[in-house]
């Protein structure tokens, strides 16, 4: 996760932060930057991993001055997540994807696709990096080097339908459960299409993502932790 900082920060500068980087002046106009790109919770993550970072550096002598980056306030949003009658909405929507994608008709890779994510909650990056010799009768591995962190890999369970979709597009000569031949922001673009023929919002937090927060609010409607 602090790698991620890290790398974010050097991209603004053009060149690795250094420990001569640790003042506030800098930290504030690459936190500024960081708000308009990307999101508050996003700049507000960098600032406090930053202040982690500046705060030991201090304390064993390395800089003289304590950091004083002002706290960035993020707004509390209430999270967005489909209902049950508009996930059917969107599966009976991508049951009308007429291409072939890799060999496979687009209305069985989409559904498959979209009923992974339903299930496991798990990012569409880890979920497009699934492998078949990761999936079972009844769960999917995804694998650290694929998630969020790399930190570890995560067995999720998957119910019979998801399963039931996915032997419908298996292919023996193929690693990859989901290979995507085109550019990787034409799937967003392709989603947006999907959802807008549905009827549904297509915007930028409608994408993938909303369906990681419908599983997570299900989860949580049924008494358990979200988290």
């Amino acid at each position: 996760l602090y790698g991620y900082t890290l790398t974010a920060w050097e991209r603004h500068l053009g060149r690795p932060p250094v420990l001569s980087d640790l003042d506030d002046l800098s930290v504030a106009k690459f936190l500024r930057a960081r708000s308009a790109e990307r999101s508050p919770a996003t700049a507000a993550k960098d600032r406090a991993q930053i202040v982690a970072l500046w705060t030991m550096a201090a304390r064993r002598g390395l800089v003289d001055k304590w950091p004083e980056v002002r706290r960035i306030r993020v707004p509390e949003r209430v999270p967005e997540a489909w209902t049950v009658e508009q996930l059917r909405r969107l599966l009976d929507e991508v049951a009308l994807e007429k291409a072939v994608i890799s060999g496979v008709p687009a209305s069985l890779w989409w559904r498959a696709l979209l009923l992974v994510c339903y299930d496991t909650a798990e990012r569409i990056t880890a979920v497009r990096s699934l492998e078949w010799q990761d999936v079972s009768a009844d769960s999917v591995v995804f694998r650290a080097e694929s998630r969020k962190g790399g930190l570890r890999d995560i067995r999720r369970p998957i119910g019979r339908a998801t399963a039931k979709a996915l032997d419908l597009i298996r292919e023996p000569h193929r690693d990859l459960v989901f290979p995507w031949p085109y550019t990787p922001a034409y799937l967003w673009g392709r989603m947006g299409i999907i959802l807008r023929r549905a009827g549904l919002p297509a915007d930028r937090r409608s994408k993938f993502h909303r369906i990681r927060r419908t599983t997570a609010s299900f989860y949580a409607a049924a008494g358990h932790s979200a988290t």
